[in-house]
C-alpha cells in the first residue's frame, strides 16, 4: 500500500492517521480508523462491554444480533429474549464506538521552570481532543483485534513463504537432473559420432601410391632423354641413365664374350 493512501481510513476517509489501524482484511492489507475496525469484526467482541473474546461465550451467555453476527453478553443487555435482540450499531444507524470529543475545558496548562503557559498553548489545547473511558476501551479493542489479524496474517505469510521456498527448491532439482540429462545426452552423440568416423574405410594403398607424385616418379622408370634440334643430346640429358629393359640385358650378358 502507498503512503499516501495510508493518511486516511479505508473505510470511512478520516484523516485519523495517528489512530489507524494495520488490519488483513479480505485478502489485502488495509488501515481502519477504530470504528470501522469493530464494525468489519463483528462476533469477536461484545458491542457493549468492549471485551474482546479469546474463546466464544457459551450459548446460555450469550445473545446473538438479529441483523448481524455479532454476540454480546447476556449479562451486558438489557434484553434477555434473543428473538428480539439487536446490538447497538444495527439499531442506531448513526452508532460509533469511538467518540472523541475537543478539549472545551477553560483549564490551562500547569506553568513549569523550563516552559511558561501563553498564547500558543492555549491555541493547542483547542486543537487536542479527549478520550472518554467508552472511547479508550473501544481503542484498546481495536488494538487487539488488529493485532490478532496481524499475527494471523504473519503466520499465513510464514507458511506461503515455506510452500514457496519448498517449490523453488524442487525446481531447482528438477532443473539439475535436466542439465545432467542433456549433458549425457551430449557426450553420448559425441560417442556415437566418433565411432561412426572410426568405422569408416581407409584409402587402399594402390590408391594412395597414384595419388602421392613423389612414389609415383620413384616406382616407374624415368622417359628416354630428349634430343636436341642439332641431334645430340643436352648435357644434363647425357648424365641422365638410359634405362634398359631386363629382358636385352641378359642377351647382351649371354653374348658378351669370357
Amino acid at each position: 500500500m502507498k503512503r499516501d493512501l495510508q493518511a486516511e481510513c479505508v473505510g470511512c476517509g478520516a484523516p485519523e492517521r495517528l489512530l489507524l489501524h494495520n488490519v488483513r482484511h479480505r485478502a489485502s492489507y488495509r488501515r481502519f480508523c477504530t470504528n470501522c475496525v469493530l464494525k468489519n469484526h463483528q462476533g469477536l467482541f461484545c458491542p457493549i462491554c468492549l471485551e474482546v473474546f479469546s474463546e466464544s461465550p457459551p450459548p446460555h451467555q450469550r445473545l446473538i444480533c438479529l441483523k448481524c453476527p455479532s454476540i454480546s453478553h447476556l449479562a451486558c443487555s438489557s434484553s434477555s429474549s434473543q428473538s428480539s435482540f439487536t446490538c447497538p450499531p444495527c439499531s442506531n444507524p448513526n452508532f460509533s464506538f469511538f467518540n472523541v470529543t475537543p478539549n472545551t475545558s477553560n483549564k490551562k496548562p500547569k506553568s513549569t521552570p523550563d516552559h511558561h503557559g501563553g498564547s500558543n498553548d492555549d491555541e493547542d489545547d483547542k486543537k487536542k481532543r479527549v478520550f472518554d473511558k467508552e472511547a479508550a476501551k473501544a481503542l484498546l479493542a481495536a488494538a487487539k483485534i488488529a493485532a490478532a489479524s496481524m499475527t494471523k496474517a504473519a503466520a499465513v505469510a510464514r507458511v506461503e513463504a515455506e510452500r514457496r521456498v519448498k517449490e523453488a527448491t524442487l525446481a531447482k532439482k528438477r532443473a539439475k537432473e535436466a542439465l545432467d540429462r542433456l549433458a549425457f545426452l551430449a557426450c553420448k552423440d559425441n560417442d556415437r559420432l566418433k565411432s561412426s568416423l572410426v568405422g569408416i574405410p581407409k584409402f587402399k594403398a594402390d590408391a594412395a601410391v597414384i595419388a602421392d607424385p613423389k612414389t609415383n616418379a620413384s616406382s616407374h622408370p624415368s622417359p628416354l632423354p630428349e634430343k636436341g634440334n642439332n641431334g645430340l643430346y643436352s648435357v644434363a640429358a647425357a648424365n641422365t641413365p638410359i634405362p634398359i629393359p631386363k629382358l636385352q640385358r641378359q642377351q647382351s650378358a649371354q653374348g658378351m664374350p669370357n
